[in-house]
């Protein structure tokens, strides 16, 4: 294994425009040349390993040492007398990643993850739509929408993906232009397309920075340095008042980029647990008789060039949740953000309970 270089690069946010997505890229489509020779059980851990020998960024840093990997399981793959036994061997050998963007796909399209990560959502569904008939919600496209709580717009967003856009986003952000703050939910957003996620960022930024860096392997080890990802203010006007992010663990990839650009804003306070980890950038692969699989193309670190993956982004302000001390027509999180809210801009409707106060993270 080959330790990548660490000397900042900064590129212009569009000269890595066909890296900046966290969703799955397929792989290049071929002429019809009917159907493919299956390929032996060997051959198919071979093609798998040797992608991820050539591509993934992360080896070192997890401390796995992938050349004695496939000496472990290279004759179980041989042995194997079904492809669910291959399946098995290549889920075990994959497992010390550790990775959320590594998966196997099988011919009907079910995806087959490596790692299963266990920990507590800050986000109860069923509580969050009674709060949210409340206060008049409204879907706009997707799983994005907006409505006015507290006298503060709150903007849920809960996919990167299409068909939420810049066109649906932007117009969420115009409703609320003079409410005297904003709500960001991004506690259940899993990812999709960095390109959104750092464009709807813009929308927040009065200044240029480096809202992330990525860490890619080539064939050349001397170029493999991080690239910072330069963002600029977008759109006619910016939004500069308060605002609070809500975040959780369900929140990962794309939002983990979201949220540590946003994090660095002065005006910008993030709330809730720290996001899920997981940021990697996977492309789809063949991996032989109608399976596919991902393999990841790059590490993430935040602003301050703290590495995303395993570590994910951590609030300014944890907050532990506790549904069972409110109402249940009543979102925690939501009530607290308002009452944080309330103290920067004098604006005062609705606020958490006193036995359930945020707590500071050191």
């Amino acid at each position: 294994m080959r330790r990548v270089g660490r000397v900042p690069v900064t590129l212009a946010f569009g000269c890595v425009a066909l890296l900046a997505s966290c969703v799955p890229v397929r792989s290049a489509a071929r002429p019809d040349r009917g159907p493919a020779a299956p390929l032996s059980y060997g051959e198919q851990f071979d093609t798998l390993w040797a992608r991820f020998d050539a591509v993934y960024p992360s080896f070192t840093y997890k401390q796995v040492d992938w050349a004695r990997q496939r000496e472990q399981y290279r004759r179980r793959a041989e042995r194997a007398r079904s492809q669910n036994e291959l399946v098995a061997v290549l889920l075990a050998m994959l497992a010390p990643l550790r990775d959320r963007h590594v998966w196997l796909i099988d011919p009907k399209g079910h995806v087959v993850p490596t790692y299963r990560p266990v920990w507590s959502m800050n986000f109860d569904r069923a509580r969050w739509q009674q709060a949210m008939q409340e206060v008049g919600y409204t879907v706009r496209r997707g799983d994005a929408g907006d409505a006015l709580i507290g006298g503060y717009g709150y903007l849920h967003i809960g996919s990167w993906r299409s068909p939420v856009d810049t066109l649906v986003l932007d117009a969420m952000l115009e409703r609320y232009r003079d409410a005297p703050g904003l709500i960001v939910d991004v506690r259940t957003n899993a990812g999709g397309r960095d390109a959104l996620a750092l464009a709807f960022a813009r929308r927040f930024t009065t200044r240029a920075f480096a809202a992330s860096y990525v860490q890619v392997r080539t064939e050349f080890p001397e170029l493999d340095l991080p690239l910072a990802r330069t963002i600029a203010p977008r759109g006619g006007w910016q939004f500069t008042k308060p605002v609070v992010v809500l975040t959780g663990r369900g929140g990962l990839s794309a939002t983990e980029s979201f949220v540590a650009a946003l994090r660095t804003m002065p005006q910008v306070t993030v709330m809730g647990d720290t996001t899920g980890g997981a940021s990697g950038n996977p492309v789809v692969l063949p991996l032989g008789n109608g399976w596919r699989f991902t393999v990841p193309r790059w590490m993430e670190y935040g602003p301050d060039q703290r590495p995303i993956e395993w570590h994910g982004v951590a609030p300014h302000l944890a907050f532990p949740w506790r549904p069972e001390a409110f109402g249940p027509g009543r979102d925690p999180l939501i009530d607290a953000a308002v009452g944080l809210l309330g103290e920067r801009t004098g604006v005062y409707r609705v606020a958490p309970p006193a036995d359930a106060p945020p707590v500071r993270d050191p």
